[in-house]
């Protein structure tokens, strides 16, 4: 059956149309498929990161495969090991954004600042069918806080996180410098009242805090890859959990790709100076710094410790 000609005319407009409609939709398809494959490469899907426990305020290197998510904390004082007006609610925060990494990205290994330990006792590794051997309990903020607000007993995040789930956790201090920043803590508290010393020592105990930050940030990459290797992870990837103070000295040094600590000491002797290669680029990692909400939401404390000029993420 042959069409007229209106006939022909109307059905050309219509397949027409269709075809446009279709290239239309296949288009969309495409650049949806594309964007969610950019972020799978990435391993980034944030947004389902729960706003109420933080966010990410900075990456680096966000499309590598290998991944560190640092998340800056609120810890007791270091003297008194009391819990200070937030930190019960920066740790429950804290261990409800390391839960979601672990559900998600699928994080099995935790580094904790602090030293501990130097043989923790051995975990399983994690093998398929093990996940209900946790038995992990649905812990909501408020039974949180009040398991970390007691300052008879000390427990912490990482502990919560160790104790619910699949987890190794690995020594990341360097056992020297940790020593020797608390010698120099002490001697800046034994000297408090003369104040003659006090800029020196403070100085000192400055200088020491960085080369401990920077001695936990070149280690972790071997860290990951040693555990890798051994089969005790089935990624590269891990959580490290560092008092928030350090977070702008991080942030700089992936800024840099570099670290860059030079000796502050009134005789300024540059063979104390420490220039070296980020073993983080060297290892091809992506690095994501959270923040946990409460701190996240105090413009002061971010003031205090130097992150209120970051063009968070």
């Amino acid at each position: 059956m042959y069409l007229n000609g209106p006939a022909r005319k109307k059905d050309l407009a219509s397949g027409g149309r269709w075809a446009v409609l279709r290239w239309f939709i296949s288009l969309l398809l495409f650049f949806y498929i594309l964007f969610h494959f950019s972020l799978t490469i990435a391993g980034t899907e944030y947004a389902t990161l729960p706003v109420e426990y933080g966010r990410v305020i900075y990456q680096y290197n966000g499309k590598s495969p290998n991944q560190l998510f640092i998340i800056g904390m609120s810890h007791r004082n270091t003297l008194t090991r009391q819990n200070g007006d937030n930190t019960s609610r920066v740790q429950a925060e804290v261990y409800k954004i390391g839960e979601w990494l672990i559900h998600h990205e699928g994080l099995e290994l935790l580094l904790p600042e602090g030293f501990f330990q130097k043989k923790p006792p051995k975990t399983e590794k994690v093998q398929p069918g093990m996940e209900e051997k946790n038995n992990c309990p649905e812990l909501d903020m408020n039974a949180l806080e009040q398991m970390l607000s007691h300052n008879e007993t000390f427990i912490n995040a990482e502990m919560l996180l160790k104790k619910h789930h699949l987890l190794r956790v690995k020594q990341v201090e360097v056992e020297s410098i940790y020593n020797n920043v608390n010698q120099s803590l002490q001697k800046l508290i034994n000297n408090g009242g003369k104040a003659c010393d006090y800029p020196a020592v403070k100085s000192e105990l400055d200088y020491l805090q960085e080369r401990r930050t920077a001695a936990m940030l070149q280690k972790i990459p071997e860290i990951v890859e040693d555990q890798f290797r051994l089969g005790n992870i089935n990624s590269k990837k891990a959580i490290f959990t560092i008092g928030m103070s350090h977070l702008h000295k991080i942030i700089r040094c992936l800024d840099e790709n570099r670290i860059r600590i030079y000796s502050s000491l009134p005789a300024n002797d540059k063979s104390k100076d420490y220039i070296a290669d980020l073993n983080l680029k060297r290892g091809n990692f992506a690095v994501f710094v959270i923040l946990p909400k409460t701190l996240l939401d105090n413009p002061k404390v971010l003031e205090m410790n130097r992150l209120d000029k970051i063009k968070f993420q």
